[in-house]
């Protein structure tokens, strides 16, 4: 809920984080901003000497992602007798059978596929809810410092339509963070992201096999977030 990310992102801003990732939500970006503000004053009051206010990162999708899918099944044709293990290991409490509704609650799942392999008679699946780009880049990207796009090896055709939606807003953010797992091809598919992004080559000493590349463009640094490699 809005009011939870307030208070996270005021708590981790107090507690030092450099960079706070949320969903590309124009009202979650909103929430998260009102804890940074919030953050800033009460640093302030207590003259903490080195405060720095946290950047604000968005998380969007180039082809489809965990963590952009949603648990979703058919309440009404749960067996009546059911346990239900489901809504007791839901970790947000999304999955509901209560007398005004049943089924999982959208604005709380945040698809961490706890719930699929439990159901004794396999009726939850996860469908993909990737973000509307197109309809909220402007909107988004004009209010956040940073952003991180999730991939796969392979997604070259849903990488490049999204880079040439987003290209028009991505100059004024400070970081852009690549995420894409481990898998065969990796280091190939990531140097054909160079490529799309027009990023320059890693300077010497530095390999893309490594978990993090920071490298410097005209107005911001990229991230190689190849998770899963050591």
């Amino acid at each position: 809920a809005l009011p939870e990310i307030r208070t996270l992102t005021l708590t981790y801003a107090l507690a030092g984080a450099d960079c706070i990732d949320v969903a590309a939500d124009p009202a979650v970006i909103a929430a998260a901003k009102s804890g940074l503000d919030a953050a800033e004053r009460i640093a302030k009051a207590d003259q903490r000497s080195g405060y720095r206010r946290p950047w604000l990162m968005v998380s969007m999708s180039a082809g489809e992602d965990p963590r952009f899918r949603k648990a979703e099944f058919d309440p009404a044709i749960c067996p009546k007798d059911c346990p239900r293990p489901c809504e007791k290991i839901c970790p947000v409490e999304a999955i509901e059978f209560a007398a005004d509704f049943a089924g999982v609650r959208r604005d709380r799942c945040y698809g961490c596929g706890r719930c699929l392999p439990v159901c004794p008679w396999g009726l939850i699946a996860a469908h993909s809810y990737p973000t509307p780009i197109d309809a909220v880049a402007q909107q988004v990207l004009s209010q956040v410092d940073a952003l991180e796009i999730h991939t796969h090896v392979g997604e070259h055709a849903a990488f490049k339509d999204l880079w040439q939606t987003l290209q028009p807003w991505v100059g004024n953010l400070q970081i852009i963070s690549i995420s894409c797992p481990d898998g065969e091809g990796l280091i190939n598919y990531l140097k054909d992201l160079q490529q799309i992004m027009k990023v320059p080559e890693s300077a010497p000493g530095k390999d893309l096999k490594a978990s993090a590349i920071a490298l410097k463009t005209k107005s911001h640094h990229v991230i190689w977030q190849t998770d899963g490699r050591p």
